[in-house]
């Protein structure tokens, strides 16, 4: 637990007991960053992984509380003894081709792990913003994605983001729960240690000189979201949820940066190399959804939330971090 000053009365949730689960991934790590900054009290849950240790060096000052989400007793015991305000909820296998391969280890962190804290939210009657992604609502013939779509997704990561987000909805409607959803686009920028996804792993070939390897034909589209206005995103949900301000039970966040994974990779070998770099195709992504991208009209007019940076400044900034982490 980090036990800060509360110096900052902007946001009223920064003055909050806050419980962040996934706190070592991409997202959490950088939430787990703008807490620090604002001296707010929060505690960090995580599962031992790769990002574990990284987070510990970067965060020497926060105690990371290791526990399995999908253990209902010892999740609930640990939330029980402690007096939390708000739940921020980004514990997730996050990976598709993970899934793919192991879909009960996905589906116990991403579904039942979900519905053990909906369920304990419900009887300490605690507040919680749940991740979500695109991802929820599979394939649609009809783009942007808008917040009363059908949730029908086929693969199992994508079934697991329909259900997390109907199981939301449940506990929504039949118990009046107190909660939010942000489903999200891709979300991009330092501190991913996934090298399968193109954002870092094409950054890392390219600043150690190797030659990419892409997992599809570069055709699919994307949004494309820079970490720093996930975060604010999630700060704002949180703080209108508290509040009891939020009108909606779940928001599209995303840029307004919808491009293809070509043009994306042409973009990071320009920022890195000057030129465009000739990849090796491995193609592996037939169980992929070819375009998604969102329509995040709804959250910027109910909760005044919109991002900020574009795909140039967000790549700019990300390969500023890798440079630095890679030591190259």
């Amino acid at each position: 637990m980090h036990h800060g000053k509360f110096g900052n009365k902007k946001l009223s949730i920064l003055k909050k007991n806050i419980l962040v689960t996934g706190a070592t991934g991409l997202l959490g790590s950088h939430f787990s960053n703008y807490l620090l900054k604002n001296d707010c009290n929060f505690t960090a849950l995580a599962i031992k992984d790769s990002y574990s240790s990284t987070y510990e060096n970067s965060f020497p000052q926060i105690e990371v509380n290791y526990i399995d989400i999908a253990n209902f007793e010892e999740i609930d015991n640990f939330i029980n003894s402690n007096d939390f305000d708000i739940i921020y909820h980004f514990a997730a296998q996050t990976q598709v081709g993970d899934a793919i391969d192991n879909p009960i280890k996905t589906f116990k962190s991403n579904i039942e792990g979900t519905w053990n804290l909906l369920e304990i939210c419900r009887y300490n009657n605690l507040p919680i913003v749940i991740a979500s992604s695109d991802k929820a609502y599979g394939i649609s013939d009809v783009l942007p994605y808008k917040e009363n779509f059908e949730l029908k997704g086929e693969f199992p990561y994508e079934v697991s983001k329909s259900v997390t987000d109907l199981l939301a909805n449940t506990y929504k409607k039949t118990y009046n729960q107190n909660l939010v959803t942000l489903r999200c686009g891709n979300i991009y920028g330092g501190g991913d240690l996934n090298w399968e996804r193109l954002i870092p792993g094409v950054i890392k070939w390219l600043l150690e000189g190797e030659v990419p390897i892409l997992r599809s034909d570069g055709s699919y589209v994307r949004d494309w979201v820079y970490v720093d206005d996930v975060v604010m995103a999630y700060i704002e949900a949180g703080k209108n949820l508290y509040e009891n301000k939020v009108r909606y039970s779940s928001y599209n966040f995303s840029s307004s940066d919808n491009f293809s994974v070509d043009h994306v990779y042409r973009k990071i070998c320009e920022l890195i190399k000057g030129e465009y770099v000739e990849p090796i195709y491995n193609i592996s992504s037939e169980k992929e959804i070819p375009s998604q991208y969102l329509d995040s009209s709804l959250i910027k007019e109910d909760l005044n939330v919109v991002a900020k940076f574009n795909l140039d400044e967000g790549l700019k900034r990300t390969i500023t971090w890798y440079r630095e982490f890679l030591k190259l």
